[in-house]
């Protein structure tokens, strides 16, 4: 059937849905193009690997076949990851107690 102009009724919240639903798309671009920056260049496997020699994250077909890692020491991501989630937590409570005595001594200075 044929539609008239005047016949259309204004949908006042198709505006916000379509913003919406570009966030959305941009949200799962963003999403796509994280996961793409964990995966290795060469076999777009998951970075599982740590060169410690390289100080790289690599694949384990890197590790094992690539070539370029040969002779090379290798830990588990995760296991670095840890190590530098405690060294990080470590330097954030140093801080927090040096600004405590630093607040502490701005008091004093004040009183």
């Amino acid at each position: 059937a044929p539609l008239q102009l005047r016949e259309l009724v204004n949908c006042r919240w198709a505006e916000e849905v379509t913003q919406q639903l570009d966030t959305l798309q941009l949200c799962s671009l963003t999403k796509h193009e994280e996961n793409e920056k964990d995966k290795c260049e060469n076999h777009h496997e998951k970075l599982s690997v740590f060169c410690w020699t390289c100080k790289k994250c690599i694949c384990h077909q890197c590790a094992l076949w690539g070539g370029m890692h040969g002779g090379h020491t290798f830990k588990p991501l995760a296991e670095i990851y840890e190590q530098h989630v405690t060294k990080v937590n470590e330097e954030v409570t140093k801080l927090r107690r040096r600004l405590m005595e630093l607040i502490s001594l701005v008091q004093e200075v004040v009183r």
